[in-house]
This record gives structure tokens, sequence and C-alpha cells, in this order.
């Protein structure tokens, strides 16, 4: 029997299916990591070990995957009372935990006139649910070997922060996650694949993809929810080909969907059976012929911005500029030295939260213009309300590929910035992905945004609905 890990936990609450893959296939079955995974996994483990090598910590010894042998070494350290465990191992009959840290505190336990709680070390810059579900069924597995529940667990935020929160107040659903994740182990098909945000990140990604158009799913479809999908397939309409001519006769046969909603959906479904975006009608906004197009590339971990990059006007003609500041204090400026020579009235398009949220933490101690970030327009909303997708589009990236029809990683992974940034070509590629990502954007706005909307000739419908 397979045991259930804290990355079982972490995976599930992520995407059910994630878990129940990792739970019946080998790793081997994985698709290999790519160059800036396996940059952004070396980057976790460095901060752990810097952060940990100023701790007093002691690490239980055994042969390697023998973790039999390491629960066993691990209790013997519990026992003797260290104040520090790093990478202790704590076992069930089926549940395995791998702990960052566990920490002695005054109060008795089994163990003695002591007991542990744990901490886990992170490298993002705030908690997140799955990752505080992780620190409670280790904390569950702690328990059971020292007697006693500890009040509390901790994560080991990136800026070093310790954020510390009640067991109690997350014991109830890590109960059910690990119910789940039971029944997973039994039964792999449980748990069906979702297209969703994280799937371009997923190294099971091209298998669950192939299922997924294998079966025509709805979740194919923009704007598709696990309840929708759930809803449609209760009133009859289960694959994307079945949505595409999907037309209730009333409330009840529409699963009490929203009208509009479920309109919006069959044209989604129209738009991937005919493989191209289907421009909406919409009230017409102002054209923004002038507008500039500004664009960031960012580290996430170092909480910098690597390079900013300006297409003025936002057009396939428009000139192209760019920055790469040397370090965090040379950002501000570089972003004002790019907006100086634009109109002062015309408006900033940019895609996503980056460029605002940027914006708005550096603006109260510099000085900042007002009217600045009153320029400010996302396209990504923009884009998302102008039409539906032939696909589930989430991030640029799928925009670009089933808006237009062009490879968005031909000038590599976005997420690839900061390894480039390490390296002497990275100038060189920071700019290439600038220039790519902002005539990228230059072209949905020409092709979806300042386009009319799509009227299907009667032969498109018939074909799309056959």
């Amino acid at each position: 029997m397979r045991r259930i890990t804290g990355t079982h936990v972490y995976s599930y609450v992520k995407c059910p299916r994630l878990a129940a893959l990792d739970l019946h296939l080998p790793r081997a079955a994985r698709r290999p990591a790519t160059e800036w995974e396996e940059f952004a996994a070396k980057r976790g483990r460095d901060f752990e070990t810097h952060y940990v090598q100023r701790l007093p910590v002691v690490q239980p010894q055994y042969p390697e995957r023998d973790f039999a042998a390491g629960a066993a070494a691990t209790l013997t350290l519990l026992q003797q009372g260290a104040e520090w465990i790093h990478q202790g191992v704590l076992m069930t009959e089926d549940r395995l935990g791998l702990t960052d840290l566990l920490r002695r505190l005054p109060g008795a336990s089994q163990l003695g006139d002591h007991h542990y709680e744990v901490l886990d070390v992170k490298t993002s810059g705030r908690s997140r649910g799955d990752q505080i579900l992780q620190v409670v069924f280790y904390t569950q597995l702690l328990a059971a070997v020292q007697g006693r529940l500890p009040e509390h667990g901790a994560l080991i935020l990136k800026d070093g922060r310790e954020e510390r929160f009640l067991i109690a107040d997350y014991a109830a659903a890590c109960d059910e996650v690990v119910g789940e994740l039971r029944r997973l182990r039994d039964e792999m098909t449980k748990a069906r694949p979702f297209a969703q945000m994280g799937c371009s990140g997923c190294y099971h990604d091209q298998r669950c993809f192939a299922e997924l158009q294998a079966a025509g799913d709805l979740s194919l479809v923009q704007g598709m929810s696990h309840g929708a999908r759930a809803i449609l397939e209760a009133a009859g309409c289960r694959t994307v080909q079945d949505l595409a001519t999907f037309h209730p006769d009333g409330a009840r046969a529409r699963g009490n969907l929203d009208a509009t909603l479920v309109r919006r959906l069959r044209r989604a479904a129209q738009a991937y059976l005919l493989g191209k975006a289907l421009v909406e009608e919409r009230p017409r906004a102002e054209r923004l012929e002038n507008a500039a197009i500004v664009h960031l590339l960012t580290d996430a971990f170092a909480g910098r911005v690597l390079a900013i990059g300006v297409l003025s006007p936002g057009l396939a003609s428009g000139a192209f500029t760019c920055a790469i500041p040397a370090n965090a204090e040379d950002e501000w400026p570089a972003l004002k030295g790019l907006l100086a020579p634009l109109p002062r009235a015309a408006a900033l398009l940019h895609f996503g939260e980056a460029l605002p949220r940027w914006y708005e933490e550096h603006a109260f101690s510099r000085e900042a213009d007002p009217a600045t970030e009153a320029r400010f327009v996302d396209l990504q909303r923009r884009l998302r309300g102008a039409a539906v997708y032939p696909r589930a589009v989430f991030g640029l990236a799928d925009m670009v590929r089933f808006g237009l029809g062009r490879d968005p990683l031909r000038a590599g992974h976005a997420g690839a910035a900061a390894l480039w940034a390490e390296t002497p070509e990275g100038p060189a590629r920071l700019r290439a992905k600038l220039e790519a990502d902002l005539h990228d954007l230059a072209a949905l706005k020409a092709q979806i945004l300042d386009a009319a909307p799509t009227v299907l000739a009667p032969e498109l419908t018939t074909h799309a609905t056959e």
C-alpha cells in the first residue's frame, strides 16, 4: 500500500487529479523538469539550507529511502529532546511525513517534559492554504508519535518571517483531504482531469490534456467551472460537441444555470470546434489608438523587476524601448525614463496585475505622479471580455496560442527570466522576450480588442455544431 505523504496533501489542494496520478504512477511517468523549473527548485533548496544553517539542528541518519529506519532515528532524537530536528521522518501505517523542521517546546508529552511543533520552509511571500494543510498533516503525524497535538504550526516565508497559525482551525479540512486521498488511492478514476490555470506547469499536463481532448471534455471550454460541468453533464450535455448545440428549453433544462452563462459557454464550444477566437458583441469602448503597452519581466522569488519594455504606440509598427535595471533601486527610475517621452494623455496598457501592484508598492516611497497610475488599462480583463477563445485561457501564453495561433514561447518562457538574468546572455534574452511579448499584446489588441464582432456564417455554424 502506497503511503499518503505531505506532498500528496499539497497536490490535492491544487488539483485532485494531480494527487491521484502521483499516488498511482511512478516518478518516471512524469515529464522531465525544464531548466527553469530545476533552477526554481534549487533556489528553494538553497533557501532552506541557508535558513537552517543558523539553527542548532540535528538530522536523523538512515539509509536512503528506508523511511522506517528514518522514523526510528527521528523518534530517538525526539526522545533525547534535541532543540531543532531537520528533515525528520514521521510515519504511521498509511501516512508518511518528511518535515522541514521540528522545534522543541516546553510542556509534557509521551517524550518527557517537552513536545514539538512543525515548521515548514517556503519560498512564497505569503502563506497559502495548501502549505498550511501540509503542516497540519505533519502535525497530526507528530501528535501520534508524541501523544500530544501541538497548538500551533508555522511557515517560514521567503523574507525569513515566521507565520504561526492554530492547528485546530485547519484540522477538519486536513482530515477531509486525507479521506479523499485514501479514496483516490483505492480508485484513481474518482478524480477526473479538469483544464485549469496550473495545468501548464504540471508534469502530468500532456497526459491529462490528451485524455480531455479524447473525451471532448467540457473543461476545455473557456469559462467552464467544476460546478457548471457537473450541472451540464447532469442535464445530458456531456461533451464540447453537445454544448455547441445545447439550446435548453427553460431554466430546469439548463440546470438553473444563468441563461447568459449558457449562451457564452455554447459560443465558446463553437470557438473550440472552429479552432479560432470569436469576437463578442459588446459596448464599444475607446479604441486606444495612441496607447502605449508596458510590460514587465519579474523574479517573484527575489521581488525584482528584471526588465521593463514599452511599445509606443501599441501597434505592430510601434517603437520598442526597454530597460534592464541592474538592481532594485534602479527599477523606479528605469520606468520613469521609459514613460517620460510618451504623450502624457496616452493610456498605458498592461497585462494582469504585475505593473499596477509593483507601482503601488513603490509609489508611497517615491515621487509618484497620481496621473500615471490613472492611465493604467488592464488588457487581460478587456481581452477576456472581448472574445471567447477556442480553449480555456488563463494567462498571456494561452491567449497568444489560442487567440493568435502563435507560439508564445518562441522567445522563451517568462518563468525562465530569473535564470537568464544570471547568465552573460541574460540582457539579450530578456530584451528578446520583452519584444516578443509586446508584439503579441499589440496583435491581440488589434485582432481581438479592436476587431468587429464575429458573425458565424450559416455554413460555419453548421460545421461547428455537427
